[in-house]
């Protein structure tokens, strides 16, 4: 079978090279870290498998706080202007996904890809060690109006199996004890029964060890990309920094760095870097068992083992963002805020920023492109780890039915 290569090693190109070798392609993943997912977003990301929480980022709410985010008001969202070209296309995309019917329409195609991804995850998980836990999710709101407004998405998503239950403020603490010792006052929260978690870094690790004992893939790390040489709309090799790899067929699965790559294979991709950060620490008794998302802080907590996984923030701007002491600090007293004694805050505390690549309509961009033998699995924002096996497989089904023989 064909030879194929998967740029990137990330939770994405990962289940990207499970999905190709097991359709019996020779896989190669090429990575500039030294190991899958030792950097980029799936090294400390929010664990949450959300397989019922896909609300596309475009919404009528965040178009109407746009002044306050543009301000600055919001310490949880930023949004930096630059000069950018593709930064202003993608902007009129994204302010055009954010009417309510288009927010419902993207929320719900992504429903159904995460529901066929939850079963990959699942079957995978037999094979493969990550600290799954299968504890659902409890998602916060402090005011009425905001529980009533995603109550009228839960019912939608039910429609598809959510299951998902609204409790009132007693109802959620006996659902969760940890919340007693929740910092702030809410009104209700929703009950997410089949949200799971897991750690993707270590599930990326594992996978390795699957693939290079089972399947054979082979993994050439400390290769940064550099471009992707075409000759006649043609893919012909992809160029790293130390050595040109000839290929006739590769998979772009980079992240957040998927779009300039393919820039220079003549492709332009609506896929802007939003960055995030995260911060690790041991968790304590008081830490909660199911994962919470408190929405008026846009903070999620995630027990992953006997760590506790603290994520948020979200700050659109240059594509060439950096690690700002003062965003972690504003997202280290927020945790410490909402949960006070669910971890230890004053012991080891693991930094982290990572960068969501998001479409205008929060969906994954999977398939071919206009260069022949050039493929693309990207754009995934902040649910790669819980798109991932779909869109694999869906990658892979693609390229196997292009190279079939014709009957």
């Amino acid at each position: 079978m064909s030879r194929i290569l998967i740029l990137g090693a990330g939770v994405v190109g990962m289940t990207s090279a499970y999905a190709l070798s097991k359709k019996g392609f020779e896989v190669c993943v090429v990575d500039a870290a030294p190991g899958p997912a030792e950097a980029g977003a799936s090294f400390a990301n929010a664990g949450q498998l959300s397989y019922f929480y896909t609300d596309a980022m475009a919404s009528p709410s965040l178009a109407a706080n746009l002044p306050k985010y543009l301000l600055g008001l919001d310490p949880a969202f930023r949004v930096r202007l630059t000069a950018s070209p593709a930064f202003w296309a993608w902007g009129v995309r994204f302010l055009a996904n954010a009417t309510k019917d288009a927010f419902e329409r993207n929320t719900i195609d992504i429903l159904e890809l995460a529901l066929r991804s939850r079963t990959g995850i699942a079957e995978l998980s037999t094979q493969v060690k990550f600290d799954y836990s299968k504890t659902g999710k409890i998602t916060l709101f402090s005011h009425q109006d905001g529980l009533f407004k995603a109550a009228v998405l839960s019912e939608l998503k039910n429609r598809y199996g959510a299951e998902q239950v609204i409790l009132t403020r007693e109802q959620a603490l006996e659902r969760e004890p940890a919340l007693e010792h929740y910092g702030h006052s809410f009104a209700g929260a929703i009950w997410s029964p089949y949200d799971e978690a897991g750690d993707s870094s270590l599930f990326c690790k594992n996978l390795r060890v699957l693939l290079e004992r089972d399947y054979g893939v082979r993994f050439l790390f400390g290769n940064k990309i550099r471009w992707i040489r075409t000759r006649a709309n043609t893919l012909v090799a992809v160029t790293t920094e130390t050595e040109e790899i000839k290929c006739a067929r590769a998979v772009i699965s980079l992240g957040a760095w998927t779009a300039p790559i393919a820039r220079t294979a003549g492709i332009s991709l609506p896929i802007w870097p939003v960055q995030g950060y995260s911060l690790t620490i041991p968790a304590l008794a008081s830490a909660p068992v199911a994962s919470v998302t408190d929405t008026a802080r846009k903070t999620v907590f995630c027990r992953i083992g006997d760590r506790l996984r603290v994520a948020g923030l979200a700050d659109i701007g240059p594509a060439a963002g950096r690690f700002r002491e003062d965003r972690f600090r504003t997202l280290l007293a927020t945790a410490k805020g909402i949960f006070p004694k669910a971890g230890d805050y004053d012991g080891e505390v693991r930094p982290w920023t990572g960068f969501r690549p998001v479409t205008p309509d929060s969906k994954p961009i999977v398939g071919a492109t206009k260069v022949k033998g050039l493929y693309l699995n990207c754009g995934h924002g902040s649910l790669g780890w819980t798109l991932s096996m779909a869109t694999a497989t869906n990658l892979a089904e693609l390229v196997a039915r292009e190279l079939s023989p014709s009957p």
